[in-house]
């Protein structure tokens, strides 16, 4: 499994820098930077989503990532083969906050 570094701090499923879900799936199937690439598990946290909402509040430092970015070098068949993952936010459209992968590295 893949270890994954989280630092998106507004989503529900965060914690200690890491995800409380069992595995993530990175989106942006035509991505050609990592900018337009995003984390498709992200749950905003707010009053009707508590912290660490899916499956399990303990952050978990290896897990199943699945890809969609079909230019991603790191994307075996629908599965991250990267050793290391970032998740992380980014500013887009003039401030608005999005989450990104990081690792992304365009296969062309």
């Amino acid at each position: 499994m893949t270890s994954l570094h989280c630092s998106v701090q507004g989503c529900a499923n965060y914690k200690d820098d890491l995800c409380c879900r069992p595995d993530i799936m990175v989106g942006g199937p035509d991505s050609e930077d990592k900018a337009q690439t995003y984390c498709a598990n992200f749950l905003e946290e707010s009053g009707d989503a508590p912290s660490d909402a899916v499956d399990d509040a303990s952050p978990n430092p290896s897990l199943d990532i699945h890809c969609e970015v079909a230019n991603c070098m790191y994307n075996e068949d629908r599965a991250c083969s990267a050793r290391h993952v970032d998740i992380r936010t980014t500013r887009v459209n003039g401030g608005q906050i999005k989450t990104e992968c990081a690792t992304f590295h365009s296969a062309r």
